[in-house]
């Protein structure tokens, strides 16, 4: 016999909930059918009740349920065991309740047992004794009454996870909704949509996605306000704050959109228009998913190192102890875990992601002339990261420009390129006025820096020693890289601009420098230059980088491409990036 047959799959760790509701009643109901679905032979993930013995015991009495139940070590050993035997596994995760405990009623001897519970799921879950954790309702009271400071789950799990960069996720199989803020006053929830808050969300709405295994996630964020502001007449934070985070977080090649009216934006998600929303605060997300039927919801807890999903409803303490509670949501948190579970077992390690394509309308390192008639082509080819110079045409036909890029949906990039520092200056506050995206460039990060604080905008100077007009690249490799690390560790730089491709240093091997910096830096790296071939290409995406720009070579028909005019160029970019992998590898410059 292999070690392959005698290996048995971790356990899922079922958590009993407040034993005063109807968290022990629902796990006997879903056990019966089960411990049924084990008896037919048919796959079934095996499972683990972590709860009271006696609690659980009256449960299945109540309900009818015919269940075995049998206690388990410590260790977990015996599980399988007791399901081969066709008995309910329960380890004893509390000190034992009084056969007396009222139902229906806030007790602090149930929070206490309910919190342990929860608490020895987590010790297995990050033990890896678990394969998932899925807990069944807590009451906040109940826990408040037994001293417990944490609101719910969700902030129990991320805390003892050690992770501040998580959410709730709601789902059911028309809809998915992650919340901005939990579980807070509606004041206080309305304070908490900040750009740092917004982007987190966005970003871990996009990972839950992907867990989902959905490849391109459609990100849909609702608005805050009536109308997401209506352009500012009913509130300013959807335009101030939740719109420059969506900015921020196409730039990091998420598809997010919005900020969408919040009473139309789940009807459009359901009809298929959206993957997952984005909802600003807890009942504007919860509402639309219990609507559709709380027996048919999923709690699904993203950004713990652990999956963890859990019924979408409460202790319903009007009828515990009744048997009437349905057991349905229970079952589907079960198979949520294990299809979630799978997923990750069978995914392959993730890719590293594809550099951003910054299409530049400029030439020489100036804005070309036609730049807004060139637009609607660039649109067209399905570019959405668009840039320009602050050299070549006056700051009225920029901001025309920068509103335009806008309105296409696109995010935008002004690249500073000129040498004296009033200028610079001048171009930082008028990135500012124009309300581009992303301000790239420029060589004096500590007087622009102050400028910026407060904004939206996100910061990329240029790294290493930048001179010239078309600018060039100067020192070695090393000043480059303490040049890079010394700025990308100021306060509200965001990512660096690295002119690799106009490197005249002491070395020609400008991947070595691409991977140089990259390496050296814990922030995005966007590789400007003469990038002008396919080995170009795969330089950029082989050393990292979060991003390349192209402008010259584009209007210039540089790459073979299957037709005339920049269309055709732009395709053929994006088919390069994608084809990376097949492109040789380019040595020197």
């Amino acid at each position: 016999m292999t070690a392959a047959t005698t290996t048995h799959p971790l356990p899922l760790g079922i958590t009993m909930g407040d034993p005063a509701g109807i968290g022990p009643e629902i796990i006997a109901k879903w056990a019966i059918g089960a411990m049924g679905a084990l008896a037919g032979k048919r796959h079934m993930q095996p499972f683990v009740v972590l709860g009271d013995m006696g609690a659980l015991q009256r449960a299945a009495a109540m309900v009818d349920a015919p269940l075995q139940l049998r206690a388990v070590g410590d260790d977990l050993h015996g599980v399988h065991e007791a399901l081969q035997q066709g008995a309910l596994p329960v380890l004893q995760a509390c000190a034992p309740l009084p056969a007396d405990l009222p139902m229906g009623r806030v007790d602090a001897r149930a929070g206490a047992a309910a919190h342990a519970c929860v608490q020895r799921a987590i010790d297995l879950a990050l033990a890896g004794r678990v394969a998932s954790i899925v807990t069944a309702p807590l009451h906040k009271e109940a826990l408040r009454a037994a001293g417990v400071r944490h609101p719910g789950h969700t902030e129990m799990l991320a805390e003892r996870a050690g992770t501040t960069d998580f959410a709730m996720m709601l789902a059911n199989g028309e809809l998915r909704v992650l919340l901005v803020s939990i579980h807070l006053s509606l004041r206080d929830a309305i304070a908490a949509v900040t750009p740092e808050n917004e982007l987190r969300a966005i970003r871990l709405a996009h990972r839950a996605c992907r867990a989902f295994g959905i490849a391109r996630p459609r990100v849909a964020v609702a608005g805050l306000n009536p109308h997401a502001g209506e352009g500012g007449l009913f509130g300013h934070e959807d335009r101030e704050v939740i719109a420059p985070a969506i900015a921020a977080a196409r730039a990091e090649g998420i598809d997010a959109t919005g900020p969408w009216p919040g009473d139309t934006v789940f009807m459009r998600a359901r009809q298929g228009a959206f993957d997952i929303v984005v909802a600003q605060y807890h009942d504007q997300g919860l509402i639309p998913v219990k609507y559709l039927g709380v027996d048919q919801g999923v709690n699904i807890t993203v950004g713990l190192p652990f999956v963890r999903t859990s019924v979408d409803h409460g202790t319903a303490f009007d009828i515990a102890g009744t048997g009437r509670a349905d057991a349905a949501s229970l079952g589907h948190a079960v198979e949520q875990a294990v299809a979630m579970v799978e997923t990750a077992a069978v995914r392959p390690p993730p890719a590293p992601p594809l550099p951003q394509f910054i299409f530049m309308l400029t030439r020489h390192d100036q804005t070309i002339a036609d730049a807004l008639e060139q637009l609607p082509t660039v649109l067209a080819a399905g570019v959405r990261h668009i840039g320009f110079k602050d050299i070549g045409l006056p700051w009225a036909a920029l901001q025309r420009l920068a509103d335009a890029i806008r309105a296409g949906g696109a995010v935008s990039y002004l690249e500073v390129v000129s040498q004296d520092e009033a200028s610079e200056l001048a171009s930082a506050r008028a990135a500012m006025a124009l309300g581009v995206d992303v301000l790239m460039g420029g060589t004096r990060p500590e007087a622009v820096l102050p400028l910026l604080r407060g904004t939206a905008i996100r910061y990329y100077p240029f790294a290493g020693q930048v001179a010239g007009h078309p600018s060039v690249l100067q020192g070695t490799v090393a000043d480059i890289v303490a040049s890079a690390r010394r700025i990308a560790a100021l306060e509200g730089v965001h990512g660096l601009d690295l002119l690799a491709y106009r490197f005249q240093g002491d070395s020609g091997d400008v991947p070595a420098l691409i991977d140089a910096v990259c390496a050296a830096v814990g922030k995005p790296v966007v590789v400007a230059g003469s990038i002008d071939r396919a080995e170009r290409i795969a330089a950029v995406a082989a050393g990292g980088a979060a991003g390349f720009t192209v402008g010259t070579a584009a209007l210039d028909g540089a790459f073979a491409a299957d037709g005339p005019g920049l269309g055709a160029q732009l395709r053929t970019i994006e088919g390069l990036l994608a084809d990376k992998t097949d492109a040789p590898k380019e040595t020197t410059a």
